[in-house]
């Protein structure tokens, strides 16, 4: 397993001495409350206030290995929960039960603390000898990759990382011309004719991708042999990506057993095999999965917060309910973990209270508490959750449940928020894009340019070449968008052969120089249809905030701008 970084190993033992040091006020809060609920004044809040308590010890208990606590505390719940549902006071024995439990639970809490002070000087915190796990397993289980500050991330690669295609396809001839595709994007590509020249052409330690005909898997099984052992030895760096001149089950079914990736079938579609590669090859890295984590337990929250961003995700902490809207409307979270119980609003009342929100209802959220009860599971998931997760949980369990979630979830939305040609926004959602950075432009003081572009004579080009070669000129354009702008540029399909990009905190003197230079490296690509080649130009339109105040006003300005650019004879951009 990988070794964690002193600052990790440092916080973990931290967040495990805290969780000691505060076990004598905890356990005293829980005798106190249970004091009042075996008292003849005893109230049904004094009942909900010790579940409360003890519920919130198994939790943590559980995360931190304690799991003598966690059973103890984890059957007085049970007990409180029966005496709850049946709406009375306790019967005599389930009084009784209660003291028994109360009186284990903290000889169980005391043994923890007795046998488990945490010396400063070392790595972990030793438990008792009563034969439950050390506190160093947080350490092992850890095991999720380099720390947090320099953890890999999800989407597009980092400028300095290197983009590697290999592609071995029965044509020589048509993997140099695929290749040449690839490279004008900023791949580096090697084109092979011989399975056998394969683990000469791999980049050891890039992520890479293996674009390959499937015919050379059914002809000789022990390619296939050879291509497993690569995968494997590859450490999770190399995709196969499949191409065939059949569109089977049978040849689909192969392709998934023998390690394939994607599959795509004769006449490629050399967008999607590009879009599909820059998947792979990016390693991860790229816009971060953004986690809310929900919880009044400020250990197990830490403890969590920790595990996710040493994985490369953002987190947000709610520890009151009463304030989850404000902190879900600003951080925009990818997934909610949520505990099942917290003081004055349960999980499965605020998932109620959360889908009830329209601009909510998307966002993912998976439970995360101690209760084994499948019936309450159930009854969680079904007013609002999408998940349940029973502490404890080892971290690299979380991490794969959360990362999975949320990489379901962007590909859904992905799908939904898209221009099925181009891949980039629909007009809907890139005009909301528009208001959401202006509002944000206005609040912080920072300037954003919105730019409309248009390919100059674009029917001329349907109507001489064919709508699927104009399909593929609108790709590839989208594809440069999306490779030369920045990450945080928003960038859509207006409509037709119009695009439009948001590009915050940019003035217009850069967002014309950047549209320029665009517009020149556009016109110089030469398009394909058949034996015949030929170039498009582009023209622009750019209007900013905040000369021009409010989606509406800007977006009429950069279309006002765009027909200026037309009107002056195109190729050329034009800003107001």
């Amino acid at each position: 397993m990988a070794a964690l970084s002193d600052s990790i190993q440092a916080r973990l033992r931290e967040l495990a001495e805290t969780f000691i040091a505060e076990l004598p006020s905890r356990m005293q809060d829980i005798s106190d409350t249970a004091r009042g609920t075996l008292s003849d004044g005893e109230s049904t809040r004094d009942l909900h206030m010790l579940r409360h308590h003890t519920h919130k010890l198994a939790g943590s208990a559980a995360t931190f290995g304690f799991h003598l606590v966690t059973s103890c505390a984890k059957r007085l719940e049970h007990v409180l929960d029966a005496v709850i549902e049946q709406g009375e006071r306790p019967d005599e024995a389930q009084r009784h039960d209660i003291r028994m439990l109360v009186s284990e639970l903290a000889e169980a809490a005391r043994l923890k603390r007795t046998d488990s002070s945490p010396p400063a000087a070392k790595a972990s915190v030793t438990a008792s000898a009563d034969g439950q796990a050390e506190i160093a397993e947080l350490e092992e289980l850890c095991d999720a990759g380099e720390p947090a500050e320099s953890a890999p991330t999800v989407g597009r690669p980092k400028a300095e990382e290197r983009r590697v295609v290999v592609l071995l396809l029965r044509s020589l001839e048509a993997g140099e011309a695929l290749g040449e595709r690839f490279a004008f994007y900023g791949f580096e590509t090697t084109v092979l004719a011989d399975p056998g020249d394969l683990i000469g052409s791999l980049c050891s330690g890039c992520h890479t991708a293996l674009v390959m005909d499937v015919d050379f898997i059914e002809r000789d099984p022990t390619v296939a042999e050879d291509l497993h052992a690569l995968v494997s030895s590859s450490e999770g760096k190399l995709h196969v990506i499949y191409v065939s001149d059949r569109d089977d089950f049978s040849i689909r079914l192969l392709a998934v057993r023998t390690a394939g990736t994607a599959f795509f079938s004769s006449p490629l579609d050399v967008t999607r095999v590009i879009d599909a590669v820059d998947g792979v090859t990016s390693g991860g890295a790229g816009e971060p999965y953004h986690i809310m984590i929900v919880d009044d337990d400020a250990e197990q929250v830490s403890y969590y917060a920790l595990l996710l961003q040493r994985a490369g995700m953002i987190t947000s902490v709610v520890s009151e309910p009463r304030q989850l809207f404000a902190v879900l409307i600003e951080s925009k979270p990818d997934l909610i973990l949520m505990d099942m119980y917290m003081p004055g609003c349960s999980g499965p009342e605020l998932a109620t209270v959360i889908r009830q929100q329209e601009a909510f209802v998307g966002v993912p959220i998976v439970f995360l508490s101690v209760e084994t009860d499948e019936d309450k599971q159930f009854e969680a998931v079904s007013r609002g959750g999408d998940g349940f997760l029973c502490k404890p949980i080892r971290p690299e369990h979380l991490v794969t449940a959360v990362a999975n979630r949320v990489e379901r979830t962007r590909s859904m939305r992905f799908f939904m928020e898209r221009d099925s040609l181009t891949g980039l926004l629909n007009h809907t959602h890139l005009m909301e894009n528009l208001s959401n950075e202006v509002q944000r432009a206005e609040r912080v003081g920072r300037p954003l340019c919105f730019v409309m572009i248009d390919l100059d004579h674009f029917k001329r080009v349907n109507d001489t070449f064919g709508h699927l070669t104009g399909d593929r000129v609108l790709k590839t354009l989208a594809r440069m968008l999306t490779e030369r702008l920045r990450k945080t540029d928003v960038v859509g399909r207006y409509g037709g052969e119009e695009f439009g990009i948001v590009m915050f905190n940019v003035d217009v003197e850069n967002a014309t120089r950047i549209v320029n230079a665009i517009r020149e490296d556009f016109a110089a690509i030469e398009h394909e249809a058949g034996e015949r080649r030929f170039s498009v130009t582009l023209s622009g339109g750019i209007a900013a905030f905040p000369a021009h105040d409010g989606p509406g006003p800007i977006s009429e300005a950069a279309d006002r701008a765009l027909y200026l650019a037309k009107e002056q004879g195109r190729n050329r951009v034009v800003s107001l």
